[in-house]
This record gives C-alpha cells, structure tokens and sequence, in this order.
C-alpha cells in the first residue's frame, strides 16, 4: 500500500548545514542557535521541544519584529508544519509561528534598527529599504504554506472564531474584552456585528465583565494608519485562534 503524500515528504531539516548561520543576523547577532533549536523540535522529549518552540519564537519573532534568520527558517518551518514525522504539538505550533510571522508589523535592517509596515491614504503598503527582511519573510511564507495565507485572508476567521468563543458552557475569560474592543474598531462592519452579537451572547455571563483583556492587534490595541480591514481582521482571527487553543499564555 502507498504511504500517504506527507508521510513520503523528505528529512524536513535537509539543507539546514548548508546556510552560514553563524552570518545571518537574527536581531540579537548571528543566528548560530537556530539549527540547533530546529533540530530540537524533533527531539523524543517533549519538553525538549516546547523548550526550542519557546526559543525559535524569540528569536525569529522578537517583539513582532521579523529579520534574516526568520526568512532562511521558513522553509525548514513549513517542512515541520507539513511533515506527520513531526509530532503533533510541534506541527500545530510551527503553523502558528509562520502566520505570526507572516503578519509581522516589524523588520530588522542590517544595522540592527527596525522597519515597520505602513500604508498610504489609499491603504496601499509603502515600500521600505532594502533587503527588507519584513516582506521577504512574508513571501516565504506565501509561497511555501500557501494554505496560511488563505485562511488569514478571510474576514470569517475572525468573527467565526468570535462567535465559537462566546457559546461554550465555560466561556474564555478574554472574549468580552475582545468583543468590547473590535465594536469600536472604525470601518470593520462584519467584524462589529460579529462582536454585538457575542456581546449579547455574554450578557447572561456578568462575571466575565471585569476580565482584563489581552493583546489582539499587537502592539496594544492601537490600529496603524490606513491598515487595510482585511489585515486587521488576520490580526484579529490569528490573535482569537491562538489565545483560544492555548490561553492567554500560550502567546508567542
């Protein structure tokens, strides 16, 4: 009998000896760890590998800021994230990391400052100094999980993933914070409408009133002049996705 198509996919990590890490700038200095934690995520020990998971989002993903260690690791991520020799928490984390990084809102230069997305009156990116790492990483990401991109496209990412948080006998302790917030969001009417009716969803449950609300746009709840809807609503379905499978501690 035929293995199925992602048990035939090669040695994820093949090729990962022939880039100069040691060379390539990962926002701290050379990126001379990061084979070695790719290499961890396919350890037996379980902790092992949550414990390079941790280690790979700080350094591929520092403080929403991406740079070139984050572009070279994106073809050994979508290996690990599409290959069933992997186990399941590290492919199911590995997904997560490439869309946080495909959404970035930073890049680090060559010098070590940052770059950031921003966009004109039209809603149109404005270009920024190359290599610009921010962009190439997001290609990579296109273009080697190209599924990421479809899901993060849709606007019903985040209203559905809205909707399913605010029914559950236990509710999540974040949602109404979220609903509260993404109302007053201006020009997102799919987005408010899908939060009034979690809204009144909530409104049987006053205890959940009070909570403190986490962090769903990135930096603070603060929305970048002229983003376009549809990358705030990736933000937002990206941010309920993840804060919904693994808590509010299971950000990166």
């Amino acid at each position: 009998m035929e293995l199925p198509r992602a048990w035939q996919r090669p040695d994820p990590l093949r090729g990962l000896d022939r880039i100069s890490w040691a060379e390539v700038y990962d926002g701290r200095g050379g990126a001379g760890r990061v084979p070695r934690l790719l290499r961890d995520l396919v350890d037996p020990s379980g902790d092992v590998r949550q414990n390079a998971l941790s280690q790979l989002a700080e350094r591929l993903l520092t403080d929403d800021t991406v740079s070139e260690a984050s572009f070279c690791a994106v073809p050994f991520l979508v290996e690990l994230g599409a290959s069933y020799k992997v186990a399941g928490d590290v492919r199911d984390r590995v997904i997560f990391l490439l869309a946080a990084m495909a959404l970035a809102g930073k890049g680090f230069t060559e010098d070590g400052r940052r770059t950031h997305r921003r966009w004109n009156a039209l809603g149109r990116e404005l270009p920024r100094t190359a290599p610009d790492w921010l962009t190439q990483t997001r290609h990579a990401v296109a273009q080697g999980a190209p599924k990421i991109f479809e899901a993060l496209a849709s606007e019903r990412v985040a209203c559905l993933v809205a909707l399913a948080c605010a029914v559950p006998d236990k509710l999540p302790s974040f949602v109404h914070g979220l609903m509260t917030d993404m109302i007053d969001l201006p020009g997102e009417e799919m987005l408010a409408d899908a939060a009034e009716i979690a809204v009144a969803l909530l409104k049987g449950s006053p205890e959940l009133l009070g909570v403190e609300v986490p962090k769903v746009l990135g930096e603070g709840l603060v929305r970048p002049a002229h983003q376009p809807r549809e990358i705030t609503a990736a933000l937002m379905g990206y941010r309920f996705a993840l804060v919904s499978a693994y808590g509010d501690e299971g950000a990166w």
